[in-house]
């Protein structure tokens, strides 16, 4: 059985959260169209479907050829779903948390973008430059001059060639918990999200095509009650591996291994591939 996992903003500081890898699938849960509150001629909520977006999909750990990801439903109702492991894009731009990104590819240069609350309490928003990356790379938001150790990441570009202007990277993404990184650090939502993730990754023909050709005999079942957390484990024998979740063939969302977290506990042959619990066993208990 599922237990209850802490409150996202607990969730956040505890876990390492790897958002979606770009040239991979969808940075975030695609959100679907909600149902119609239950009016004359409306839709009565308890037989709506439950919104893609109310799922999410964090990599919790990993032990020795083994990696764990723990699947979230914020919603309502229960959801039924279907995965599989992927190989990661040669070149990803991978979240680790709010204020870490890791980087993988030949690239010049990386532009961070940072949010954060100045000593006078207005809101403070800077672009700086981390420098290149040859083979992975990652970068802490705190090691930039004067940025004070609540900052988070907004967003992260990264450059092939020169010149390096902002807003033109071949690769960009933005922070998919930026919301719930704000509520984290912050206390509350301060700056509303400036794009919901579809026009920032000129990828999008790459994710497009990965995307394709799902058949079923590859994919994993589970489902997941509302407000409880499940968790899978899966081999990663030559390094990183990436999980799609999708529903009825369509891929929801794309998370790369947290490689640099390992697992409190050895995770044995016959979890591999399977849904395992409780998923606070698989979770980093780091204040």
């Amino acid at each position: 059985m599922t237990r209850e996992l802490p409150s996202r903003r607990e969730w956040l500081r505890r876990v390492t959260v790897t958002a979606a890898v770009i040239g991979g699938a969808s940075g975030s849960a695609v959100a679907g169209d909600g149902a119609a509150t239950a009016t004359d001629g409306g839709v009565d909520p308890a037989c709506a479907e439950p919104d893609p977006a109310d799922v999410r999909l964090v990599p919790a750990c990993t032990d020795d050829d083994a990696a764990v990801f723990c699947v979230t439903n914020d919603g309502t109702r229960p959801v039924s779903l279907e995965w599989r492991p992927v190989d990661p894009p040669e070149e990803r731009i991978e979240f680790v948390d709010c204020q870490t990104v890791r980087v993988v590819g030949e690239f010049v240069d990386v532009i961070v973008g940072a949010t954060f609350v100045a000593a006078d309490g207005q809101i403070g928003n800077l672009f700086e430059p981390f420098g290149g990356v040859d083979g992975v790379r990652t970068f802490d938001v705190r090691e930039l001059e004067g940025v004070p150790d609540d900052a988070i990441i907004d967003g992260i570009e990264a450059f092939r060639d020169e010149p390096v202007l902002p807003g033109a990277g071949d690769l960009a993404v933005t922070n998919p918990e930026f919301d719930a990184c704000q509520e984290a650090f912050f206390g509350e939502v301060l700056v509303e999200s400036g794009s919901d993730g579809e026009d920032d990754d000129p990828e999008e023909g790459a994710d497009a095509d990965r995307a394709e050709d799902v058949s079923a005999d590859d994919l994993e079942t589970l489902t997941v009650d509302p407000g409880e957390t499940t968790c899978i484990a899966v081999e990663a024998p030559d390094g990183p591996v990436a999980v799609q979740l999708l529903r009825d063939g369509e891929v929801l969302v794309e998370r790369t291994s947290a490689a640099d977290v390992a697992c409190p506990r050895p995770i044995s042959a016959d979890e591999v591939s399977s849904v395992v619990a409780p998923p606070d066993e698989f979770v980093d208990d780091r204040s």
